[in-house]
């Protein structure tokens, strides 16, 4: 059973629900659905913990298209990197219904 599942919201919002602790071949498959994904991306970790996806979330950073991340505690500077033309906005919200809004007015 894979570690997350990606599902539709809305035209140009896909869900990734973080589910179990990452294999090495979720890992491969992540990083293959982020490196085709052109749209949004809302990050929900409700079913996990801050610490369980922390390194995981920092490993993808680079690789993450606009993103709206929720629903566990987390430390906001794990997604800053060094600014680059290749990297998209990803933001921590207490609140899926903030996540969304911001996604929404994201261009």
């Amino acid at each position: 059973m894979a570690a997350f599942t990606i599902t539709p919201v809305e035209v140009g919002i896909m869900r990734c629900r973080h589910t179990a602790e990452f294999s090495h071949e979720d890992v491969r498959a992540l990083a293959r659905f982020l490196e085709d994904y052109r749209g949004k991306l809302l990050v929900d970790l409700r079913e996990t913990t801050g610490e369980q996806c922390a390194r995981n979330l920092k490993q993808f950073r680079p690789m993450m298209p606009t993103t709206a991340v929720f629903g566990a505690e987390l430390d906001p500077e794990i997604f800053n990197i060094s600014e680059s033309y290749y990297t998209h906005d990803v933001k921590y919200f207490a609140s899926e219904e903030e996540a969304l809004a911001w996604l929404r007015n994201q261009e």
